[in-house]
C-alpha cells in the first residue's frame, strides 16, 4: 500500500493507523501536525502522535488488509472495527466528547459490519486462559514478587520515601524470571510499576533518586511487554495489558484442572 501525505487526509477523517510494535488500529485523525498525525484509537479512547506513512484510510481497501481473521480473534480489536463501522453509519456524533465509544457492542452491530468473526468472544477468551495457563511453572516466583512489590509499595507513601528500599526492591523484580502467566495473576502488582514510570519528587535533594525510581519502574514495564506475544491487539502495552489481565481474572473459575 501506497505511503500517505499530510494531503493525503483531512482533520476527523476516518483512518487505520499503526503505532510502533502494534497492530494497525482504527481511529479518528484528530489534529494534523508537520509530519505526524494525532489519532485517537477506538475502543481505547488513546490518543498518539502517529507518522503519516503509518496512517491509511479507512476504506475497503484498507479493512481488507487488515481486518484479518488473527486480528478479529482478539476482543478489542473487534469492537474498534465495530465502534468504526456504528460511527461512520452515523449513528453517533464523532466530534461529541460525550461519545460513549466504548458502551457500543458488537451485537448492536449487523453481520455486515464485522466480517472474519470466526469466534464467539467467551470461546476466545477461554482458550487464551487456557494458553496461558501453561506457564504455571513460572509461578515459583509469585511470593517473592509479591513480597517485593509490598516492599516497594511501604517504601514509597505520602509521609515515607525509603529511596535505598525502593530501588533495592526494584532491582530484585529485574532480577526475577517472569511470565505473562504470573503478570495477568496480578493486576495491582503490574499496576503500582506502571504508576512509578510518571514518578516525581517535590524534595529537591531526592530528585536523582525519583529519577532512578521512575526509569527502574519504565525499565521493568518494558520487560514486562516482552513476555507478551507480539504485535498487540491494542494500541500501546498497557491498554493490552488490562485485556488480557480482565480476561484471565474473570474466566480462570472456568478452567478445569487437567
Amino acid at each position: 500500500m501506497e505511503n500517505s501525505t499530510s494531503d493525503s487526509f483531512r482533520e476527523l477523517d476516518f483512518v487505520f493507523a499503526q503505532a510502533t510494535g502494534y497492530v494497525p488500529w482504527p481511529g479518528i485523525l484528530q489534529r494534523k501536525l508537520l509530519s505526524t498525525g494525532v489519532v485517537q484509537f477506538m475502543f481505547t479512547n488513546g490518543r498518539k502522535s502517529v507518522p503519516y506513512e503509518k496512517i491509511w484510510p479507512y476504506d475497503d481497501r484498507s479493512k481488507e488488509q487488515f481486518i484479518t481473521s488473527q486480528n478479529m480473534k482478539h476482543e478489542a480489536f473487534r469492537k474498534a472495527i465495530c465502534i468504526a463501522e456504528k460511527l461512520r453509519s452515523g449513528d453517533v456524533d464523532v466530534i461529541s466528547e460525550d461519545a460513549d465509544w466504548e458502551l457500543v457492542s458488537p451485537l448492536e452491530v449487523s453481520p455486515g459490519m464485522c466480517p472474519a468473526l470466526e469466534q464467539s468472544r467467551a470461546e476466545w477468551e477461554l482458550n487464551y486462559v487456557r494458553e496461558v495457563r501453561l506457564e504455571r511453572d513460572s509461578l515459583a516466583v509469585e511470593v517473592k514478587f509479591i513480597q517485593e512489590l509490598n516492599a516497594l509499595r511501604s517504601s514509597l507513601t505520602v509521609r515515607k520515601q525509603d529511596y535505598p528500599t525502593a530501588l533495592w526492591a526494584l532491582q530484585e523484580l529485574h532480577g526475577l524470571a517472569l511470565s505473562e502467566l504470573l503478570l495477568v495473576r496480578n493486576f495491582g502488582a503490574v499496576e503500582a510499576i506502571n504508576s512509578l514510570c510518571s514518578f516525581a519528587s517535590t524534595q529537591p535533594p531526592d530528585r536523582r533518586e525519583a529519577e532512578q525510581v521512575k526509569n527502574l519502574a519504565r525499565q521493568l514495564m518494558d520487560r514486562f511487554a516482552s513476555h507478551f506475544k507480539q504485535p498487540f491487539s491494542t494500541p500501546d502495552f498497557w491498554s493490552e495489558y488490562c485485556l488480557r489481565s480482565r480476561i484471565y481474572r474473570s474466566h480462570t473459575v472456568d478452567i478445569k484442572p487437567n
